[in-house]
């Protein structure tokens, strides 16, 4: 059976792999992982786990988190687009609440500037209402 920590290791090597190859003939390299949320939400730890697995297999020598919250990540998704294009030690850990606030907020960024390479976590949702209501199911 696939645990939680097995999977998330197996996952942060491919994505490691994809980068950083070639450096594995030198120093482990350094990770700049984007978080375009506030800290100590789900994308927050999401990525703090993908961090802590990669050092702790050695596949990075170091990291940095960098979170930029506000409007369901599209106040960061720009940021990540514009600051970070180009460089090959960076990714940007987000979920699908981004798809909704791009549309809501009507920003000038979009998904089209990313390239998805992994899909980590699923998402549920649900509807509910007050305890009180007179709706039951």
């Amino acid at each position: 059976m696939l645990n939680r920590r097995r999977f998330l290791t197996s996952t942060a090597a491919g994505i490691a792999a994809l980068h950083f190859t070639p450096a594995f003939a030198q120093d482990a390299p350094q990770l700049q992982i984007f978080v375009p949320a506030a800290p100590g939400g789900g994308w927050d730890q999401t990525a703090r786990t993908i961090d802590q697995v990669l050092r702790s297999e050695k596949l990075i020598s170091g990291s940095q988190i960098t979170n930029v919250g506000g409007a369901g990540g599209t106040v960061g998704l720009p940021q990540f687009v514009n600051q970070w294009k180009g460089k090959g030690n960076s990714l940007m850990v987000a979920g699908m609440v981004m798809v909704g606030a791009i549309i809501a907020n009507k920003s000038a960024n979009n998904l089209t500037e990313v390239t998805p390479i992994a899909r980590l976590t699923g998402e549920f949702e649900a509807l509910v209402v007050p305890a009180a209501s007179p709706f039951k199911t």
